[in-house]
């Protein structure tokens, strides 16, 4: 079976796995085992063998697999040899302990957003040409990366904490480029207030056209009992991901 999978274990393939040993183990607690009813299993379990975690479970399954084929395959409803019968029963028994050892420290998590999760499991450059990603300096980089971890956690006010930061990162390279004028190290907030101040209301240029919704969500998020939702997060972040585009768009 030539097709691969991920490289971490999806809630799905964590149900195959236990399922396959689950199976084995019946069939070989059996005092005979026919050949065919421990080949299925065997095969789901080795099309794993580049899954993080269950890699030797998957490679050990395909070896069992490969050579019980070779075995049995040519014979007409054969039953595995008392030896095969009793090593492949240790084997499962220890691939059943390693996965109760490795998968206790697993959780099954279900993201609370309207985003395009596989969008977010893939990174920032999913939302983001490469020209645009190029643009990003790595605390940018790596402010939206934590804002996209984030909303995948339900964590909304840390999402939208790490993605006003970075447009605030963002808006200060925009200014200083085009006045030319220096802001030095700042504060949180300040890059806003100091664009506030410079440009009203009425004499924005179309790259600031995001600047009072940025100002809301950041007085917002400052305020101590300031609470996120997923809407609110969510949109903080395509916000701060058309701002990119808007400012890669504007370079001179």
């Amino acid at each position: 079976m030539e097709e691969k999978f991920a490289e971490t274990v999806t809630p799905y393939w964590l149900f195959v796995i236990g399922r396959s040993i689950g199976q084995l183990k019946n069939e070989l607690a059996q005092s005979i085992v026919r050949y065919e009813s421990v080949t299925t299993p065997l095969l789901l379990l080795s099309i794993l063998d580049e899954t993080e975690s269950v890699e030797s479970i998957a490679k050990e399954a395909n070896i069992w697999n490969e050579d019980l084929i070779e075995k049995y395959s040519s014979q007409e409803s054969a039953c595995l040899a008392s030896k095969d019968h009793g090593s492949l029963k240790l084997t499962v028994v220890r691939w059943d302990e390693r996965l109760s050892e490795i998968s206790k420290n697993w959780f099954i998590w279900y993201p609370d957003t309207h985003l395009d999760t596989s969008k977010l499991r893939e990174g920032t450059k999913a939302f983001l040409n490469d020209d645009e990603f190029n643009t990003l300096d790595p605390l940018e980089e790596q402010g939206l990366s934590e804002a996209i971890s984030s909303l995948l956690f339900s964590n909304f006010i840390s999402a939208e904490f790490m993605a006003l930061r970075t447009a605030e990162s963002l808006l200060k390279k925009w200014y200083e480029r085009k006045t030319s004028n220096k802001l030095g190290r700042t504060t949180w907030g300040q890059v806003l207030d100091k664009l506030n101040e410079e440009f009203p209301e009425k004499e924005r240029p179309k790259e600031l056209l995001l600047l009072d919704y940025l100002k809301e969500r950041r007085n917002e998020i400052a305020h101590p009992e300031a609470a996120s939702n997923s809407v609110q997060a969510s949109t903080t972040f395509l916000n701060v991901i058309s701002l990119c585009q808007t400012l890669y768009f504007k370079q001179d």
